[in-house]
Formats: C-alpha cells, structure tokens, sequence
C-alpha cells in the first residue's frame, strides 16, 4: 500500500463518509493522472447540499483527498478514484488536506440524506501519517525563477471559479523553453501556493495570471508535489 503523504500534517484530516440510499457520497472531485487538467491531485470540487459528505462539516470544496480506504490516491487516474469513492460495501474514510473555507454549493439538486461520522484519530493513523511526512523531503519547496524574454516558461490551470470548480492553482504546462525549463524543478501538476509570497489560495485563474505576469525578476514561488 502507498504511503500517504501531506504538505502540513497539522491540516490532515481523517473523515468517514457513509453512502446514501443511492449509493452516493454527495460530492464531486476532479484531478487524477491523465485528467482534462492534467496530472494533478484529486481535489473536491462540489459539495451538495444536504448530501453525506456536506453533513459530516469535515470537509471543504478544494480539499485535496489523499487517500480513499487508506490507499493513496497519488498516481492514480480520475476514473480508478472515482471507483474507490463508489464502493458502497462499507462507508468510506477519506484522507484530506489544506481545505479552504468555503461555503457548500447549493444547487438543490440532491434529496436530503443521513448524516455521517468523522473517523477518529488512531494512534497507528497519527504515526504512519508522521512517518510518512517524515519521509517526504519535497513536502513544500521553494523555487526561484528569473524572469527572462520568454516570461516564466509555464501554464496554470485551475482557480476559483474555474470550469472544474473552485480549484487550487496547479502548473499545467512547464514549456520546452523559458525560466522554469531552463531551472528544471518545475513540473506538471506542482500546486502553486504563493508568488513573491502573494497566496494564491482563494484567487481566481484571471487573478493568478495576473500576479504572475507582474512579478519581474526573480520571482519565488512556493510549490508542493
């Protein structure tokens, strides 16, 4: 089994949610390997009202999910996440991290369902989620670009409001030439956390070109992975 990692093992959260009569959790995630915005983390992008997920009060619109079951999500593709989420054998419990707060989307759309449970915390859960941060030496990296002719050298997708939802910001596209190539730390799907210690949490895509476009020179970025 993989090991679960977390940018800031103070924002961990372990949250079990059981399905509905129809067998869903009440909520919508994008992201995985190979997804339309690349490959980034899983991260939920609707909370329905009145649905499972929304009623435990555990989780946020932008929460990154970690792990379905215990089993990481890092690697693996939209739709094999979307399949862990659907198993109704059992209620789920969810691994997340680094939610913002936001308020839930009601949309009216969805019937009103029991509430769940928050799952908690295990001594064996808090050390295996220790160890693993440990472990991990690119938890948060700092990486700083000179601002050269061809700008920056990459893309980002994501942001509030976005067509996927409200979304963190994440490194699309580092392009063959440019600053972040030439540094060659810079990848697909690295979450952007601030610009020149700008936060982007909360911003929307338009709000995070911009302050891109306006740091000249050297510009630090914090990233994770």
């Amino acid at each position: 089994m993989k090991r679960v990692t977390s940018e800031d093992i103070s924002h961990v959260r372990i949250v079990e949610v059981a399905h509905d009569s129809n067998g869903s959790l009440g909520l919508s995630i994008a992201g995985g390997v190979g997804s339309t915005l690349g490959d980034t983390p899983v991260v939920i992008t609707n909370l329905y009202a009145n649905g499972p997920a929304a009623l435990t009060e555990k989780l946020k619109i932008g929460d990154q999910i970690l792990a379905v079951n215990e089993m990481s999500t890092k690697g693996l593709t939209h739709t094999e996440v979307v399949n862990m989420l659907k198993d109704t054998s059992a209620p789920v419990i969810l691994t997340v991290t680094h939610g913002e707060d936001r308020k839930v989307n009601v949309n009216g759309r969805s019937p009103s369902r029991p509430p769940s449970e928050t799952a908690s915390f295990t001594d064996e859960a808090i050390e295996e989620l220790l160890e693993s941060h440990q472990l991990d030496d690119q938890i948060v990296r700092l990486i700083v670009l000179e601002r050269g002719a061809e700008g920056l050298g990459f893309s980002i997708v994501g942001g509030r409001g976005s067509p996927h939802g409200d979304l963190p910001i994440y490194v699309k596209t580092v392009f063959a030439t440019g600053a972040a190539e030439a540094d060659g730390q810079l990848k697909r799907g690295d979450r952007i956390h601030t610009v020149n210690g700008v936060s982007l949490d909360g911003v929307t895509h338009e709000e995070a070109v911009s302050i891109l476009k306006n740091a000249q020179g050297k510009v630090t970025l914090t990233i994770t992975s």
